[in-house]
Formats: structure tokens, sequence, C-alpha cells
């Protein structure tokens, strides 16, 4: 009884699955509501913004979007066979500078409609007027030497006479700091917003930014000086170094993206610090789009990367980080979106740049007990530092095993104990300890700067060597040896 009575049941239970398939099958129902469609608002334009309002239509429901605002509104009827799966529709709501609201609307053919809210605010800040024409890349070439003959001049302006064993300590440390690309981010940002707040410090020749020459010893030099003035000011002087130490969280952030908006309120383009686990990077913001519906925010950025960007409607080096600042979004807080996707680097901290008119003022009694500091951590760790610049490879040797360490004409060697090396751009770093007489071998078809310092315990004092090799001969890449011998000492 209780078999048969199990048996009639599960035929049952078979008969109703199977009735409520084929019926959906033969009817075509499908209880999934159809995908609503999904928006999306970009800016890769100068000053005023255009607007790409991107819009996914899978289902092909949409009927009309609209964009209101307190000053304009654009309303568009889409035809059901015109919109595919995606919809580009480009927006240039607002004619000058200033803060606005606005609202886009899409509408179904359902009669349903989806609201999202924006925030929006941007500068006078116009490509090919407010840009620096040239690029922060691998077409820019300085002539005023490496980025630690640069530091040196600096150091001499700002500071007066500082001990040639400190400075290479120096050089080593801000190499630390600007991580594995020193590049010139705070130079181009720093200027660009420095000759946008003070017009008249540019020379009477040039009636533009845009107009600097990129070549001219003189910009260079400036724009190298106040990378390290900002430098300087905020990170070492100012709370910048606990800022760009830890990753922050959304609140943090949302305390950043506050002051940026305020100063663009103001009128004014920021420079603006981003930083993460392999990025240390500046790039000047001169508008915001914050998504009040989704709670994102979106930093427009010049981010001079390229040469010749002059096109204010469509500029390859206006770029956008976005903040997710919702706690339930799931990915990353940071995208940074540039006109190609998204570029693979990570950001979980900003700071915003303070740039001045006129020339830096420091501390010296800040410099010397950094350098103390320095020294001291070197005579602890019995480490000495190597540093050379303008090189094609480079590798340190034991001239008695003819073991290395580094890398030489495309062959990476690491068979020297508890030495250290580090290649940054055309920059070899090395450390090793102290007692050691390691010879250096490097590849190159022009000259090299070479750079070392190292505790002496005989004397107490730092040995150090500051000097640039001579060219080959040719114009071919060359190997060279050159034994690390110290005949200079001081502190």
């Amino acid at each position: 009884m209780n078999v048969r009575y199990g048996v009639e049941s599960i035929r049952s239970l078979i008969a109703a699955i199977l009735l409520a398939f084929f019926a959906g099958f033969v009817s075509g129902q499908d209880d999934t509501p159809p995908e609503s469609p999904g928006l999306d608002v970009f800016c890769f334009s100068g000053s005023p913004p255009l607007l790409q309002v991107h819009i996914a239509n899978p289902e092909q429901t949409l009927s009309s979007v609209v964009l209101e605002s307190e000053i304009s509104t654009m309303s568009y009827r889409i035809p059901p066979d015109g919109a595919g799966g995606e919809l580009e529709i480009y927006l240039h709501p607002f004619l000058k500078p200033g803060l606005y609201e606005f609202e886009i609307s899409l509408g179904t053919t359902d009669g349903a409609e989806d609201r999202t809210r924006y925030d929006i605010g941007f500068v006078d800040f116009v490509w090919g007027r407010d840009n620096l024409r040239f690029g922060n890349n691998s077409r820019y070439e300085s002539v005023v030497g490496s980025f630690g003959e640069i530091f040196i001049e600096w150091l001499d302006e700002r500071f007066g006479d500082v001990d040639p064993a400190a400075q290479v300590l120096l050089i080593n440390r801000m190499y630390d700091f600007f991580g594995r690309n020193t590049g010139r981010c705070y130079a181009f940002s720093g200027t660009e917003v420095r000759y946008w707040r003070w017009p008249d410090l540019l020379p009477g020749y040039y009636d533009s930014t845009h107009d600097l020459r990129g070549t001219v010893a003189r910009y260079q030099r400036e724009m190298n000086f106040l990378q390290f003035d900002m430098a300087f000011d905020y990170f070492i002087a100012g709370p910048g170094m606990e800022q760009i130490l830890n990753p922050m969280d959304r609140l943090e952030m949302e305390e950043q993206i506050h002051r940026i908006e305020e100063r663009i309120a103001a009128g004014e383009p920021v420079a603006v610090g981003f930083a993460g686990p392999n990025l240390h990077h500046s790039m000047l913001v001169f508008g915001v789009l914050r998504n009040r519906t989704d709670h994102t925010v979106d930093l427009l950025v010049a981010n001079n990367w390229k040469n010749d960007q002059k096109l204010n409607i469509h500029s390859r080096d206006a770029e956008i980080i976005r903040f997710h600042l919702s706690p339930e979004h799931p990915g990353p807080a940071v995208r940074w979106h540039y006109e190609d996707g998204i570029r693979k680097l990570d950001i979980d901290r900003l700071f915003v740049m303070d740039v001045q008119r006129g020339p830096y003022v420091h501390d010296r009694a800040l410099l010397d007990r950094i350098i103390q500091d320095l020294e001291k951590q070197m005579f602890e760790e019995g480490k000495a530092v190597l540093v050379i610049e303008d090189v094609n490879s480079a590798r340190v040797v034991n001239p008695a095993t003819d073991e290395s360490t580094g890398r030489l004409r495309g062959l990476t060697t690491g068979d020297l104990a508890d030495t250290w090396y580090e290649k940054v751009g055309e920059t070899y770093r090395f450390s090793f300890p102290a007692d050691l007489t390691w010879e250096l071998e490097i590849a190159d078809k022009e000259t090299a700067a070479i750079l070392f310092a190292a505790p002496s315990e005989q004397s107490g004092e730092f040995v150090y060597s500051i000097r640039r090799t001579d060219p080959p001969e040719e114009d071919v890449v060359t190997v060279s040896r050159h034994p690390l011998l110290i005949a200079n000492s001081g502190r």
C-alpha cells in the first residue's frame, strides 16, 4: 500500500514537471522580465565638457532619452529598430564653467522610466591652451641632466651647501619615494596649475601654457624644481607621507574628493597625487562628475603622457578616475578609464597637492634631520648604495670569482649574496655590504652618471663618489668595467 502510493506520487510529479516544461516551450512564455537599459556617462574632452552618454539596450526596449538641467533640455525619441544593442549620444549641455545639476531619464516601450541624477563641476581648462604640448614619455629628453644631477642643483639653490655623501643618500631616497618611475608627473600637473592660476608668470612672448617648448632648458629646470618643491613641501614637511604609505578606505577617499570639489567650485584646477601598490602618479583634475544615483564620482583629469594634444572636443590625454563610493560595490573602489578602456593600474589612495606661485622656501633644519636619519640607518645596516643613471644596463661583479648581480645586455644575474638591485627607467640602483669591493660593469653608448656612498667603520665617516663616465669612441653600446675606488670622504 505504501509502496504503491509512493510510485503514483512520483508519476504525478513527473507529469506535472513535463506539462509545465512543454507548456512554456510551446507558448514561448518566459517569466524573466526584460533587462532594463543600462546608462553610463563619460567625458574625454576639455571645457565645456562633451558628455558621451552610453546606453546598453540589450532587449531593445529603449524608447526615449531626456537630459534636463536648469539651463538646458535635450530629448531623443528612439525608434524600435534604431538603437540595436547599444546607443551612444554626445551631448554639450553646458556652455560655460561652473557647477550644475542634471538628470538623465531613460524611457522604455512598456512605459517605465529610469532616472539618474548627476552633479558636474568644471573649470575653464581648454586643450590646446592650458595643457602642455609635450608629454611625460620616452620622447621627452632632458637637456638639464639626469634626475640626480637636477636634484643636486635644486638642493644647492634651496638649501645651500650639502655634503656630497649626503647628496647621494638623498638621491637614493628620492628614488625610493618616487617608485619605479621617477618621471616628471608633479612637474607637469604643478606647472599647469601654476600657469593657469598665475598666467602673468608666462614669458611675455607666450600667449598660453600650450606655447611652452619642452626642449628649452629654462622650462625643464623650472618644472623639475617645482616637482622637488611640491614633494618636499607635502611629503617631507607636510602630512603626505602617511597618506601615501597605506591604502585609504572609502570615507578617506571621499574626504579628498570633497577637497577637490571645493577647489573646482572655486574655479581652480587641482594637482592631485594618485597612488597604489604599483603606482605613484600625479595628474591635473579640471572637472568632477558625481553620479548621485549610483554613488560614483569621476575625476576628469589631464594626463600628459602624449604629445601635441590640442583638440579640445576629444583629447587622448583626457582621462577619468572613477571612484565607486558605495560600500556594497563588489569590485575595485577605483577604476582608471582612458579612451581605449581601463588601465591595469591599481589606485587606492589620492591626495590634493598645493602649488605655490613663487620660489619655495624650505626648512634647512628639517633637511639636516633627514640626512642624520639616513646616515644613522646606513651605519646600522652597514650597506653601500650605488646609483647609475643614464645607462643601458648595469651589474656589480665580484672580481675574484666573476659572479655578478644585475642585468647586462639582456642577461639577468643574481649570484652575489646580500646584494640588491632595481632598474628604474634608465637608472640602476644597488645596495650591498659596505666592506665588499665589488666592481661595476655597465653597457652604454653615451655617458653614465655614477653615484656611490658607503659608511666607513674605520673613520666613522662616509666615503663617496659622484662622477660621469667618458663616452665610448663610437656611437654603439659598449661594455666597460669600473672599480669602485673611493678617493673622497666626509661627514
